[in-house]
This record gives C-alpha cells, structure tokens and sequence, in this order.
C-alpha cells in the first residue's frame, strides 16, 4: 500500500516547480493511550520559522494498541485504536524568536487495522508482540493493580485534547548546521477520563540541531533532547513519574528534488513508576521509516509509519502522515 502512494504521490509531484525547501524530521511522539496526552513534544529541527513568517501543519497519527501483561501484582490490557490530529501554527516574531500553539483532536475507537497489520508484520518476518494472543474488534484500556481497578476505559471517544504553547530561540543559523532551543507549555483543558487529556499541566524544554550536507543529494541529519517536568492530577497519580528524559535521532538522504526518505528514532524514559510491566513500568524507543513529497517550495507531504522496537512501551504499529505550510 505505502509503495503504491509513494509513486503516484511522486508521479504527482514531478509535474511541480521546486526550489530549496526546509527537511525537517519526523513530527513524532508516542500515541501509546496513557502516555500520548502528556507534554511530550513533538521531534524539531534545528530551524525557527524566519521573521514574519508563518507555518502551519496538520500531523495525523492513527495508532493501533494491542498488548497485555500479567504479573503477580499487576494486570494490563491496551487493545483499541487512537486517531490524532495535531493542528500547529508557529510565527517568526523576530529573526530569533518564534510562537507556536497546538490544538490536538483525539479520537479514541474499536481497531479496524488489525488484519493489514498482522499481514505487514507477518511480510517483514516480526511476531507483532502480544497482537496474536489478544482478541480483534475489541476496545479496553485497564489497568489492575493489588486486585484494584486503577483504569477501566471501554467506551469510544473523541475531542479536543490538552492545547500547548511553544516559543521558540535561534541558537546558530548556518549554511550546514542549525541549532534551537524551544520551550512548551501544555494546558490541562481536556478530560482526562476520556483519554483525551492527561489531566496534568506539563513544561518541557526541547534542544533541536541539523547538519545539512551540500551537493545534489545531501543527506540530513538530526538531533534532539530535552526534559519534561509532569505536573499532578494525572489518571495514576501515584505512580506517575514527573521527571521525564526524551531524545531522538534522524537521517534524511534527498535522492531526488520531490523525493526525500527518512529513518528517525525516538526515546524517552519510563513516565510511570512501580511497575514491571513494559506497558507501564519501562522507557520506550520507536522506529518511524517513510518520506517527504516535496510538492512544491513551500509545502511539503510527509508519510511514513512506526514501529516499537522497544516492544509494548509504544503501539506497535502508527500510520504518519503529515502537511506543512509555510508563507
């Protein structure tokens, strides 16, 4: 399916002018249900919108969980599908600074992927985790701990999810090497009982830097870290982690001026505390693979998916696609 988008988008893409365009890495952070609504940030680049400029970009991520754990203490069942849509816009203000807000919308439902899923991983020769052991067409998020139900989540849902603001500082700007500094503030707006919201006010530091080679294909590569401070009011309070490490590294090769793959991988550490579950209780890291379509100079469609490579701390299987605008 991916391979059939790729070449009409390509086919697509070749009949529009191009000039240089900004290759940026994957929009990503885990869509795990109990983890996605917190203020982990979105993977940057090294670049800030320039002075008076603005983006804006539409990020989906439809996200399949399904896995569970049983341990002497402890009860886990993640089986349902999460759609996201992340509406952002940022502003260049000045030459160093830019504004952002995001608006996310979340809907939570019974998993239809499920089959298409088996039969990807089945193709490229993984297992897909606890997915053959857990029953199709269903939705529960639970959680038992002691014999006591801390989260029973059976019902679809949607709306919008917890809103954040981001201001963003140029630390260097040069022709093959860029670097950032961007701060994020999420809001506890949404209800967390739905799995909309995390029901918690998060700050978040993210560090961001890009080289870019020079030549007729360059390759990028990306780099990022930072600090997630969790506030309170969270659905597992007491076992809620507040300090939260997270980083990601990217590479994007331009093998044609509309074309432009990518391979990411992302990390952070474990947000919940006395647990031996991997669901819970372990640091996560994913794989994202997929591509730009550079359609034209100033917007850009990305597509792609993702993997837990860390297996069950991340669903294990999210379809990526992306638009960004700038103007």
């Amino acid at each position: 399916m991916f391979r059939i988008i790729y070449i009409f988008l390509f086919c697509f893409s070749s009949f529009i002018g191009l000039a240089q365009t900004d290759i940026k890495p994957f929009s990503s952070h885990n869509q795990s249900p109990l983890i996605h609504s917190f203020g982990l940030p979105y993977v940057e680049g090294g670049r800030i919108v320039g002075k008076n400029k603005f983006s804006v970009s539409s990020i989906f991520n439809l996200s399949s969980n399904s896995t569970n754990a049983h341990t002497q203490n402890e009860i886990v069942y993640f089986d349902g599908e999460m759609a996201r849509v992340d509406l952002r816009a940022r502003y260049g203000i000045t030459k160093r600074f830019e504004i952002g807000f995001n608006l996310p919308l979340v809907n939570h439902s019974l998993g239809f992927m499920d089959s298409s899923i088996d039969g990807f991983h089945s193709a490229i020769g993984i297992t897909g985790g606890a997915r053959g052991v857990t029953p199709r067409g269903q939705m529960l998020y639970a959680y038992i701990q002691d014999s006591i139900s801390l989260l029973n989540f059976n019902e679809s849902s949607f709306g919008v999810g917890d809103i954040s603001f981001e201001l963003g500082l140029k630390l260097l700007e040069h022709k093959t090497h860029s670097m950032a500094l961007r701060a994020y503030l999420k809001l506890n707006n949404a209800n967390k009982r739905k799995l909309l919201g995390s029901g918690t006010v998060d700050f978040s530091l993210q560090f961001s830097g890009q080289t870019t080679g020079l030549g007729p294909r360059p390759a990028y590569f990306f780099y990022s870290f930072g600090y997630l401070r969790v506030g309170k009011g969270s659905l597992l309070e007491e076992m809620q982690s507040r300090n939260i490490g997270f980083a990601s590294l990217g590479l994007a090769v331009k093998a044609t001026s509309l074309f432009v793959p990518k391979i990411q991988f992302d990390y952070h550490s474990k947000f919940y505390k006395n647990s031996v579950t991997q669901e819970l209780g372990d640091y996560g890291v994913q794989l994202l693979l997929g591509a730009d379509f550079i359609l034209n100079e100033n917007l850009i469609l990305t597509g792609g998916f993702s993997e837990d490579i860390k297996i069950n701390t991340s669903p294990d299987f999210v379809l990526h696609l992306a638009l960004n605008y700038t103007f």
